[in-house]
């Protein structure tokens, strides 16, 4: 049997920091990627906090920034869905879709995923058309977009769609939760409009559009599609039972690491993950050494 010394799982920023630092060290992994390479960074109109870029950054440009520098440190991808993670024998057992891989250490950068909105009624024909991310719809022109929610991810995602289409930001109560300067811009585009205190209940798919039935009056909006952008939580569906209550234990032996959105709750930042990612490889570098002394 094989035994991996590191597994990495997800390829947004925090995993990709960690596989090009790992790589540095000449430590072998793998690197795991259910969908596809950068996360929800995919889904970023403009980065304008991440060093080295003074007008800011596309959050897809940065993305195929990171491929490349992936290519150039000889760092492969494997395309897996890892569905099961399980510790025994002090080893890891990472499921995926294609095998089992077994390893001394995993580094967690799944991420996260996305917040239901609770009681909302969607009929079969109706989930087509809705979303939790922008990048399936990224190039749609002419269309009318509702966006459910009112923190950075709705005014964000609400900035890029709105470039070639309408956009709708539906929020439940009249707190906006996001930055001040990404509301400004919002507000500022001839193409965006905001609605406060619009609880959506019910999406149907009557005709070639959608049809949001909101409140208790019944008041209805017409869109092509929906964003459900109401919050996110850490994506760790996979971990099995028993690992989980040994995780405190595994990652005080510098065994199992978090790194990114996975673990950072509200500060879901680029440059966080990155450092995050490349910390995790520093540390598991470090403890390689002392056991080896």
């Amino acid at each position: 049997m094989k035994i991996e010394d590191v597994v990495i799982i997800g390829a947004g920023p925090a995993g990709i920091a960690t596989a090009i630092q790992l790589r540095r060290y000449n430590i072998d992994f793998v690197l795991l990627e259910y969908r596809e390479i950068g996360g929800l960074l995919r889904n970023a109109n403009l980065i304008e906090n991440y060093p080295g870029f003074p007008h800011g950054i596309r959050g897809l440009d940065l993305v195929e920034l990171f491929k490349r520098q992936l290519k150039n440190a000889g760092v492969n991808v494997s395309f897996e869905r890892a569905w099961g993670l399980e510790y025994r024998d002090e080893l890891f057992f990472i499921k995926t879709d294609q095998r089992v891989i077994t390893s001394h250490i995993v580094v967690c950068a799944t991420g996260t995923k996305p917040k239901e909105i609770p009681n909302l009624d969607i009929p079969d024909a109706a989930k087509e058309r809705v979303f939790h991310e922008i990048y399936p719809i990224m190039g749609t022109k002419n269309k009318s977009i509702a966006i459910i929610g009112a923190g950075d991810a709705a005014f964000d995602y609400a900035l890029s769609l709105s470039q070639t289409n309408k956009v709708t930001i539906l929020n439940r109560n009249d707190r906006v939760k996001c930055i001040p300067t990404l509301k400004a811009k919002c507000m500022r585009s001839k193409n965006v409009s905001y609605l406060p205190k619009v609880s959506v209940k019910r999406i149907d798919h009557p005709s070639d559009k959608l049809l949001l039935t909101c409140s208790e009056d019944g008041y209805q909006i017409w869109a092509d599609y929906v964003i459900v952008a109401i919050g996110r939580e850490p994506h760790l569906d996979f971990l099995d039972s028993e690992l989980r209550k040994k995780l405190d234990i595994l990652a005080n032996e510098d065994r199992f690491w978090m790194v990114g959105d996975v673990k950072n709750g509200i500060y879901r930042q680029t440059a966080i993950c990155v450092g995050d990612g490349i910390k995790a490889a520093m540390e598991i570098y470090r403890r390689r050494k002392m056991v080896a002394l």
